[in-house]
Parts: structure tokens; sequence; C-alpha cells
């Protein structure tokens, strides 16, 4: 079941707030990850079903089974520089015959950086809190070479932006832990991107 992801607003000035958590922003795009009676479907935000080009993401590593919704960005991290390539990833994006797929999946490895859950089971989760969510997230889903959950500090947005600057980073996200998710752009959810 796809759903509408929340989207961000944009914001000149990091911030720091005790109300906000603050993820850097990953150079990928958009991915929602569906998963019902053991079948993975992979959605770009606009809704298209791109499942077949990212076979590494069908295997999701649930400490129990379960059916849910994950929503988060889809990046490929260049080995020598741990760096972010956006090249590569539309290069993989684009692809469409199974052997070019497969061999970039040895090639050209994607990772899912997980950062909500909004549905779990048979439970619709975006009335929850956005620390809710991802306090249940960490408890489903382990990480693995493919899925990570998305590393966030809480109340410091400055010190998560001269950090994201340093490692060369597209800048961060700050969102309103007790935020609901909500499909569309929401002022809960902020970009501060890097000048």
């Amino acid at each position: 079941m796809f759903v509408d992801p929340m989207l961000m607003t944009e914001r000149e000035e990091a911030f720091d707030d005790e109300r906000y958590l603050f993820e850097p922003l990953v150079d990928g795009h958009r991915l929602l990850l569906v998963m019902k009676n053991d079948i993975v479907r992979l959605y770009t935000r606009h809704g298209y079903d791109i499942t077949r080009q990212y076979p590494e993401l069908h295997n999701v590593p649930l400490r129990n089974p379960a059916q849910l919704v994950l929503d988060g960005e889809v990046a490929f991290l260049d080995p020598e520089t741990g760096k972010a390539d956006f090249q590569i990833l539309q290069k993989r994006f684009r692809l469409r015959k199974l052997p070019g797929i497969r061999e970039a999946k040895k090639t050209y490895p994607l990772r899912f950086f997980v950062f909500d859950l909004i549905f779990y089971n048979d439970y619709d989760l975006r009335a929850w809190s956005l620390m809710e969510r991802k306090c249940l997230a960490m408890k489903v889903l382990e990480e693995n070479d493919y899925f990570k959950h998305l590393l966030f500090i809480e109340g410091e947005g400055r010190r998560m932006f001269d950090i994201a600057m340093q490692l060369g980073l597209e800048g961060i996200v700050c969102k309103a832990k007790e935020s609901r998710y909500i499909s569309g752009r929401s002022e809960d959810w902020v970009k501060v991107a890097a000048k």
C-alpha cells in the first residue's frame, strides 16, 4: 500500500531546539518500502514502483516476521570516500534490463537509510509521535550492509549542521519529535541545505 510521503519545508539557518531531532541530509532519493505477506514493493515519493531496480533491498532484516511500511532515503556510498554519489544512484535507477541490474547490485550496492516506520502489522502509526515511530523501527529492523537506521541527535541542530558541513554532506533535516506523519509538506519537517 503506497502512502503519499511527508515532505519538508526549507529554512535558511540551522537552530537548536529540544523539541526537535536533527538528521543528516542524505544525497539520495526518497524511498518507501512496503512489505506485505513477505513480498517487498519499493516506491518513489511519487508512487512509481521501482522494486525491480533495487534487488538488494528485497530481503528486509526484521527481528520477527511483519508487515510494514518504511520511509527513508536510498543512496550509493562510494567505498573509497564514504560519500554519497548521486550520479551512480541515478544510473542504478535508470537500469531496466535484469542482467544489468544484477551486475549493478554487485558493483554499486545501495543502502537504505530508514528514518520512519508508518505502518506495522495492522497498525497505522501515522498518529504516533515521530519518536515513538523511531523507537519501534529500531526494535523491528536490524541493520545489515543494505539497511541502516538514519542517525540523529536531539536538540543540537547547529552542531549537527557543523558536522554535516565537515563531512561534505548536503545539509540537515530538522524534525519535531512530537510530529505526526502527514502526507504532503509540513512545517514539522524542515531542511537546512548547505550554502
